[in-house]
């Protein structure tokens, strides 16, 4: 009992709780490192992520609108080509059609030109009965004709099927030919039967569109080659 020393007793165990508290709070603060460390990692990639999406956004934004302008800017060439052709393309039915005005000023040339409309119609419509219709001041021109056209019509029927048919053609002079979207008609004719029911039009003008149709390809690759 001459050993036992309660100051001495007290330091130790002072001691061992300060070690104690030491390790503790080295344990405390080095789990707070760590879960700071984890905290701003974590912190650090959701803003990486964030930052990353932003980009890709607008990236792909941009990449977008790109396209867009790209797109558009094609789309307004291939507009501006087309209203070319189509005004190039105007401007020559314009010039055949004044060609064309200037080629039935010739009445031998004009007259030929009606005989053949007439009797092509005829063949389209092959009925006993046709009215034509014309323009006013062609109603003596077609007059001097109707009976030649009406043999010649007998004969290619006979010749091409050997039947006899025959084809009575008369004027309607009540109603003439005027205009077509707001330009005077050419010439030519219109045929129709069974009180207009069945038309077929030979207007200069109708054969013109008829034609440029039909050759529509040729005149394009004429005019505008790849």
């Amino acid at each position: 009992m001459a050993d036992f020393n309660p100051q001495e007793r007290v330091k130790k165990m002072v001691n061992a709780i300060k070690a104690e508290a030491t390790e503790k709070a080295e344990q405390i603060k080095d789990m707070a490192a760590q879960q700071f460390r984890i905290e701003k990692n974590k912190l650090l990639n959701q803003q990486k992520e964030k930052i990353i999406e932003e980009y890709k956004k607008k990236i792909e934004s941009y990449t977008i609108e790109k396209r867009i302008q790209r797109s558009s800017k094609i789309n307004q060439s291939r507009l501006s080509k087309m209203q070319a052709r189509f005004e190039l393309i105007q401007r020559l039915k314009e010039e055949v059609r004044q060609r064309m005005a200037k080629l039935i000023q010739d009445q031998s040339v004009y007259k030929e030109l009606l005989k053949n409309l007439i009797i092509q119609g005829m063949i389209k419509l092959l009925e006993p009965r046709i009215e034509l219709t014309c323009l006013e001041q062609d109603v003596q021109l077609i007059r001097s004709i109707l009976g030649e056209c009406q043999e010649q019509f007998t004969q290619i029927i006979k010749r091409e099927t050997t039947k006899d048919f025959k084809t009575t053609l008369s004027i309607n002079q009540s109603q003439y030919l005027t205009e077509k979207a707001g330009k005077p008609i050419l010439g030519g004719v219109v045929l129709s039967c069974a009180n207009s029911r069945i038309v077929c039009s030979n207007t200069l003008d109708d054969r013109l569109e008829l034609s440029l149709q039909e050759f529509l390809p040729d005149i394009r690759n004429g005019l505008f080659k790849k």
